[in-house]
This record gives structure tokens, C-alpha cells and sequence, in this order.
């Protein structure tokens, strides 16, 4: 009995042939175990870094996010601290205001009851009174016309007067009885206590009604002239470059209304308000009388479209007709240039640019030789081709 015998279904090959298989076979299957142990140990790997990746990720979120808690609870309290700084800058400010009106009334109506006291005439004694009262009962006024967002400017005047008045009677006083020192001390308190609770009326106002700073109002004012001049010298521009644009663009601002005025001069504005067309004005203008955007004319298109196809010629050569080296026609059964004839099972030879055809993906169609008849002046132009070409 042989080996063959033994195996019947490996009949056609011998022992050692099936023995050799078998090795081959396992040893296969190690090497498939440890690829597939390779890539599982990669794919392990790859899934810890996108899990490290993630969680660098969420850690990096939340720092960002407990900084910026953090930025805006020190911003919090950045704007708590100035807010408490600031009232109490103000309540300080405040009682210094009313401390100093308070001691400078207590300076000048003394002095105002001298001026008026005679014994003759005792009833005058309540005119230092009605002056300095009527300076505080404005300053009063202004106050509540502060709280109810009332104009104030006219209590301010009036108080300002009047203690003016009261500093001139205790200057005239106080120089005549006691020196020059009493008389301007006693007219500088007549002012002094008004003036100052009129400074904290007018802060009150101030921090009310917003009032941007000066020098911001001077940088404004300054950026608007700028801009005055820079339009000024675009519309002389515009005005000397296309007269015709610039009527018809006058004319439809003025039809709008677009009217700048003129610049003021002290307290009287300077006459020669002027037209001023805008920019979607002047555009208007420029599309009515030319028909196109401001900067284009049909010259200037039909120029820019006559460079462009130049560059174009320029770059890829001419777009007209076919080269001199081309083919005119390309087909299936046309002869190849080593004179055999495309079958159905010989395809047509590839050119590098495809064979012209667009439509159907630069592939001619399978024909058969004698199945497209030609022109008599096709035919002879393919004969001239295939003599130009056999040259």
C-alpha cells in the first residue's frame, strides 16, 4: 500500500507535496495572527492617543473655561471696587461742597449785616438775607431741575448773579471799614460758597447726560474735517476727469437733496451750502451716461476683453483651427499612421490633447471599415493628409 493509498483526496500530488502545503498553510495562519495581533495592538494604540488626545482636550476646555470665570469674576470685581471708589470719591466730594458753602455763608452774611444794619432803618437787616437766600434758593431750583432731567442752566445764571451782586456789596464794605484784605475775602466767600455747589451741580450733570470728552470731541471734529477735504478734492477730481458724469450726478443730488452745509464761524454759519453728490449718486450718473460702473466705458471694456484674448492666445496658442502637426478628423476607421486600418477590437490611436470630441468623453465610437461613406472633397482631403503624412 502506498502514501497515495492512503490519501485518496490528494491522489494527484504525493506525501511530502501536501506535507509542504500544510506547512505553507500554517504558517500563513501565524503570519495572519500576527498581523492581525499587529494591527490590533495599533488600533489600541490609536484609540489610547485619540482618548489622551479627548482628554488634553476637555482639560484644556476647562482651564480656558475657569480663566475666563476667572478674568470676569476680577473684572467684577475690578468694576464693584471702582464703583464703591467712586461713591465714595463723590459722597467726600459732596460734603467738602457743602462744608465750604456753609463756612463761606457763614463769612459773608455777617458782613452784608453790617453793610445794612442802621439803627434808623432796622428793617434792612433781612436785605443780606434775601440776597444770599435768593443765590441758594436758585441753586436749590437748579438742583431739582437736575433730578427731573429739566433744563437748569437759567437757575445757574441766576445764582452766579446774584452772589456776584452780594460780593460786590461786601467788597465795597469790607474795603471801606476793615482794608482791602476784609473787602476781597468777603467778596470772594460771597462767590466762592455758590460757585462751588454749583461745580458738584454741574458733575451731577455731567455723569447724567454722558458728555463725551473734549479731547474725543476735538479727534471727532478733526476726522470730520479730514474727510471734508478728502471728498472736496475726489469730487474736483471727478468734476475736471468727466463733465458729463459730474452734471448729470449734480442734477440727481439735486433732485435728492443732498445738500452739505456750509462751515460755521463763530457763532454765525458761513453762507455756501453746496451740492454734494454721494457715492450711490454719482454711480447712478456714471450708469446712466455710460451704462456701466463708475471707472468702465464700453472703450475701455472692449480694450480689456481684446488684452484678455491676447493673453489667452499668447498662453495656449491659437484657438481657431487646428494645428498644422492635427488631424482634421479622427476617427474609428480612419487608417492609423502605420497604415492599418481601426477595427472594433483595435482602438483608435490617442493623441495627447483626446481627438477633439467633447460629448462623448474624447472616445470615437467603434466603427467598421465601410460603414461611413465620405464626401468626394473629404476623401480628398484625407488622401492629401495621408500623403503629407507618409512624407
Amino acid at each position: 500500500m502506498s502514501v497515495t493509498d492512503l490519501h485518496p483526496e490528494n491522489s494527484g500530488s504525493t506525501y511530502a507535496e501536501s506535507l509542504a502545503r500544510a506547512e505553507q498553510l500554517q504558517a500563513d495562519a501565524e503570519a495572519k495572527r500576527i498581523k492581525n495581533e499587529g494591527e490590533r495592538r495599533r488600533q489600541e494604540l490609536l484609540d489610547q492617543k485619540a482618548v489622551a488626545r479627548a482628554q488634553r482636550e476637555i482639560q484644556r476646555d476647562l482651564a480656558a473655561a475657569a480663566d475666563e470665570q476667572r478674568q470676569r469674576d476680577e473684572a467684577r470685581r475690578g468694576a464693584a471696587v471702582a464703583k464703591a471708589r467712586a461713591a465714595k470719591s463723590a459722597a467726600t466730594w459732596r460734603s467738602a461742597a457743602k462744608a465750604i458753602a456753609i463756612l463761606c455763608f457763614v463769612v459773608s452774611l455777617p458782613m452784608q449785616v453790617m453793610a445794612f444794619w442802621d439803627p434808623h432803618a432796622w428793617f434792612l437787616v433781612a436785605a443780606p438775607f434775601v440776597l444770599e437766600g435768593v443765590a441758594w434758593a436758585l441753586l436749590c431750583g437748579a438742583q431739582a431741575a437736575i433730578d427731573e432731567g429739566r433744563p437748569s442752566w437759567h437757575y445757574r445764571l441766576g445764582a452766579l448773579l446774584q452772589a456776584l451782586t452780594a460780593a460786590g456789596i461786601n467788597y465795597a464794605h469790607g474795603s471801606a471799614e476793615y482794608g482791602m484784605a476784609t473787602g476781597i475775602g468777603g467778596a470772594l466767600c460771597s462767590v466762592m460758597g455758590p460757585m462751588i455747589w454749583d461745580l458738584h451741580e454741574h458733575g451731577r450733570i455731567v455723569r447724567r447726560e454722558g458728555h463725551t470728552p473734549r479731547s474725543v470731541r476735538r479727534a471727532e471734529r478733526r476726522a470730520a474735517r479730514a474727510e471734508v477735504h478728502r471728498l472736496d478734492a475726489v469730487n474736483e477730481a471727478r468734476a475736471a476727469r468727466d463733465t458729463e458724469v459730474w452734471e448729470r450726478a449734480l442734477d440727481l443730488a439735486a433732485a435728492y437733496g443732498e445738500v452739505r452745509p456750509g462751515r460755521r464761524s463763530g457763532l454765525r454759519r458761513r453762507k455756501g451750502s453746496k451740492v454734494v453728490p454721494s457715492e450711490k449718486t454719482y454711480t447712478r450718473a456714471c450708469v446712466e451716461i455710460h451704462g456701466a460702473e463708475p471707472g468702465s466705458t464700453a472703450d475701455r471694456i472692449a480694450h480689456m476683453r481684446t488684452a484678455k484674448r491676447a493673453v489667452r492666445v499668447a498662453l495656449n496658442g491659437p484657438v481657431d483651427g487646428p494645428q498644422q502637426d492635427a488631424k482634421p478628423q479622427v476617427d474609428s476607421q480612419t487608417p492609423a499612421a502605420d497604415g492599418k486600418a481601426t477595427t472594433a477590437r483595435t482602438k483608435a490611436p490617442k493623441t495627447p490633447h483626446g481627438d477633439g470630441r467633447k460629448r462623448n468623453g474624447g472616445t470615437p465610437p467603434r466603427r467598421r471599415p465601410g460603414t461611413v461613406k465620405y464626401h468626394p472633397a473629404a476623401k480628398k482631403q484625407m488622401a492629401l493628409s495621408a500623403a503629407r503624412q507618409a512624407d
